[in-house]
């Protein structure tokens, strides 16, 4: 009796014992996973603050010796050859060093620019001589230029046209009363004139002015103009460009390489909660520089879809899934951005992550390749460039997706992220190295939508879907003009806003 009683509370201990470890398993998979969210969460924290405190720069420390052996690494791989050091040679020689003509940071001052001479002289008194009594004699002149500027000058232009009839009253009636016509305006009836027009809408989006803030300018010169006047205006001229801005847009869309990219923009209709838009720019890969945006209320993939429907060529994007969906015709080739790759794990590397610090470096590798092929002489040939693009920047390529795919860490962590995106998108990485034209990322279209986001703070939401299409239209042939060298507001004034009508536009 007492042996089962033994026997019994022996297996009784055995179960306590199991479920006890059973238990303790649980907990230690708890602790190991609230470690691992605490982990999470403080980098987060730390990408936060580094995101809103810290320097925006991605630029790499260029004292690395970790890169300076892995680029010494890479020319061994790819044996620089001897002809390629015969080519250059070491050249020694003294030369007079040129004057500073920014001594002490003074601005040049533009030859074109008028100049009014305010000439400075001596009295009479003055120009006796203290020696000798004699009057001095001019021996040459001290001459300082000073940049000066006026303020905003209005003026008014006063139209007077003469009114004729037939001296014969009766058998004249007819005729009528004839005078000449007024130079024609983009909007009707409007008492402002092109070039007030013009230099409204470069004040509000070439260099970010709210209308209301304009209006305060107005004011002060005495000048009473509302900031809803104003918005009809720019509205209108808006309306009557849209054929030159659908034209700019197929113009730019039959090119064969483009960048893609999009920006959030408020939209604030009256009586409604502010909601998320989206402003889209397309910009042209290569031959003459042009960006068009174009305005959405949403961020769907069918607004990617539909605005590249009739683009056949190489999308050069980011890794938003509408982009993916272009990409999956037949006519359109993805090209991958390496500078949304670096970006993550550069972001992961400054919040003390140190395996990120490898793959930044092994795509900064890659931008060296492409500096030191540009740096070629003029005697190597475009095929010759490519083959050795092509045979270098493969090599880190295959060594990048290698450590991609050998390296562990948390899905949600920052590295994580990085390796994932890198993984998602490492079958369109390489393909710009297809031709000499493509770039290794998108950043040609990101500058040309860094205005908007600057605009963005000022004018902080568009007020309705009108709205949102009349900062398409003139970001987009502002973006241009800058592209090209072109003032926007000479462009508007003499060349397309002057002699528009916008009456049946709408």
């Amino acid at each position: 009796m007492l042996y089962f009683s033994m026997c019994c509370e022996c297996l009784q201990l055995q179960t306590e014992k199991g479920s006890l470890e059973q238990e303790k398993s649980c907990l230690q998979k708890d602790v190991s996973r609230l470690e691992q969210e605490v982990n999470l969460l403080h980098e987060m924290l730390k990408l936060e603050r580094m995101r809103k405190f810290g320097s925006k720069s991605e630029q790499s420390n260029p004292d690395q010796l970790e890169f300076s052996d892995l680029l010494k690494e890479h020319d061994e791989l790819n044996a620089v050859t001897e002809k390629e050091s015969e080519a250059t040679e070491h050249i020694e020689y003294d030369r007079k060093k040129k004057k500073n003509k920014n001594l002490n940071g003074r601005v040049a001052i533009p030859g074109h620019l008028e100049r009014h001479e305010i000439i400075l002289d001596l009295s009479p008194e003055e120009k006796i001589c203290p020696v000798t009594g004699r009057e001095m004699i001019k021996i040459g002149e001290d001459i300082t230029e000073q940049l000066a500027v006026d303020p905003p000058r209005f003026y008014v232009n006063k139209y007077i046209r003469p009114k004729y009839a037939s001296p014969d009253r009766r058998k004249g009636a007819k005729a009528g009363v004839i005078s000449a016509a007024l130079p024609g305006s983009p909007v009707e009836r409007c008492k402002a004139d092109v070039s007030t027009l013009a230099s409204i809408i470069v004040n509000k989006y070439a260099d970010h002015l709210p209308l209301y803030r304009q209006e305060q300018i107005f004011k002060r010169h005495g000048i009473r103009v509302p900031a809803n006047t104003m918005c009809d205006w720019v509205n209108n001229c808006a309306g009557t460009l849209k054929p030159l801005y659908r034209a700019h847009r197929n113009v730019i869309l039959a090119h064969d390489y483009l960048n893609v990219d999009d920006t959030p923009i408020d939209l604030l209709r009256k009586g409604k909660k502010k909601r998320q838009s989206r402003l889209w720019a397309v910009h042209t890969g290569s031959g003459p520089p042009g960006t068009f945006f174009h305005f959405t209320e949403n961020w769907k993939n069918e607004n990617a879809i539909k605005l590249l429907e009739s683009f056949s060529g190489n999308l050069q994007t980011d890794g938003y899934s509408g982009y993916e969906k272009v990409g999956r015709r037949p006519d359109v080739i993805l090209l991958g951005c390496w500078a949304h790759v670096r970006r993550k794990f550069v972001d992961a590397e400054k919040i003390g992550v140190k395996d990120a610090g490898n793959f930044v470096m092994l795509i900064n590798l890659l931008y060296r390749i492409e500096h030191r092929i540009a740096g070629l002489p003029n005697t190597v040939s475009d095929a010759d460039r490519l083959s050795l693009r092509q045979k270098r920047a493969n090599r880190v390529i295959e060594r990048f997706i290698k450590k991609i795919n050998t390296t562990d860490a948390l899905p949600k962590s920052a590295l994580g992220k990085a390796i994932t995106y890198a993984q998602n998108h490492k079958h369109i990485l390489s393909n710009y190295l297809t031709d000499l034209r493509f770039k290794p990322d998108n950043n040609a279209v990101e500058r040309a939508i860094r205005p908007v986001t600057l605009g963005r703070k000022n004018f902080l939401f568009v007020g309705s879907e009108r709205g949102g299409e009349t900062a398409a239209i003139f970001m987009s042939l502002i973006a241009s003009c800058k592209a090209n060298k072109i003032n926007p507001y000479e462009y508007l004034k003499t060349t397309k806003l002057n002699g528009y009508n916008i009456k049946g536009c709408f």
